[in-house]
């Protein structure tokens, strides 16, 4: 089943109702509906923005069709939320700086390679491509960081 977000994250961001779940990997036969089992389908032929789900900071916008599944975080729950990004914004600072010298003695080629993390001393796995330059880093210690460029 998809998430509207990963488990153990706090909070909810104010830009959509808590039951949405971005469904962009749909599996053959796996429903379109968010988590509180609302068809998506309901929806077409409505304007993206003005669809229930979609709010702004936690309010529905003056357009927006109704849904009887619509929750809309608490002050709390997006104020829990946003501390929350700004840490992993953070640690993403700190792990982003420290890998500068690594990404650099890689610009031009292909690599891989397991390196201490700058952020927690942990394993990160780290990767870069020929191609466009883009680097992919994951650190084994949970709740630390992981992206894709």
């Amino acid at each position: 089943m998809l998430m509207s977000k990963r488990p153990g994250d706090p909070g909810y961001a104010g830009q959509w109702c808590i039951h949405y779940r971005y469904n962009r990997n749909l599996k053959p036969g796996e429903p379109n509906t968010c988590e509180a089992g609302v068809d998506y389908a309901a929806w077409d032929g409505v304007k993206h923005q003005s669809r229930p789900c979609f709010l702004d900071k936690g309010r529905s916008k003056p357009d927006a069709q109704s849904c009887p599944k619509l929750r809309r975080p608490t002050e709390q729950e997006m104020a829990d939320h946003e501390r929350w990004l700004e840490k992993r914004m953070d640690l993403m600072g700190v792990v982003s700086v420290g890998i500068g010298p690594w990404r650099e003695a890689h610009k031009g080629k292909s690599a891989a390679e397991v390196v201490k993390c700058p952020a927690c001393n942990g394993q990160l796995h780290l990767s870069i491509s020929v191609y466009n330059g883009h680097v992919h880093g994951r650190c084994e210690t949970e709740g630390c960081v992981s992206w894709m460029e």
